[in-house]
């Protein structure tokens, strides 16, 4: 639940401020992820709006840099939540281990009956089964319950 709204603040301040705080969800999300392209996306939002906060700043209504500023932060209102949400909601190579299996993204222990060498599909087959078997074996304890 607590993520959740934490998805949707993050996602809504950009849009609430106009782009000018546009960097708040991308440093989220590289403090996060900790990848060099969350970072680069980081310093690119950041840059696009204090870039288009000192262009819109000193110059007149109608001229070239107001007209760019606006653009920009406009940009970064758009661009900001829509990488935060696609970035954040893409399942993590940590998220796709077997519960309970060791480190999380590991190949889980060999099990009797299942194959446990060979083809890639047959270790991610066993997987499944392994997953399934804790799965079922939780939900009987659940009923027990």
């Amino acid at each position: 639940m607590w993520r959740v709204l934490l998805r949707v603040v993050l996602a809504a301040v950009p849009m609430l401020t106009i782009g000018m705080l546009g960097w708040i969800p991308m440093l989220y999300l590289a403090l996060v992820h900790r990848r060099g392209r969350d970072w680069l996306v980081l310093v690119a939002v950041a840059a696009a709006s204090i870039g288009g906060v000192a262009l819109i700043g000193p110059s007149g209504k109608n001229s070239w840099q107001a007209v760019t500023g606006v653009v920009l932060l406009l940009g970064t209102m758009a661009f900001a939540p829509a990488y935060f949400l696609a970035v954040d909601l893409r399942p993590r190579p940590s998220d796709r281990g077997v519960p309970g299996q060791g480190t999380p993204g590991a190949l889980p222990a060999a099990q009797p009956g299942y194959p446990s060498a060979g083809l890639p599909r047959q270790d991610r087959i066993g997987q499944v089964r392994a997953g399934l078997d804790e799965l079922s074996a939780y939900l009987e304890q659940q009923e027990r319950s």
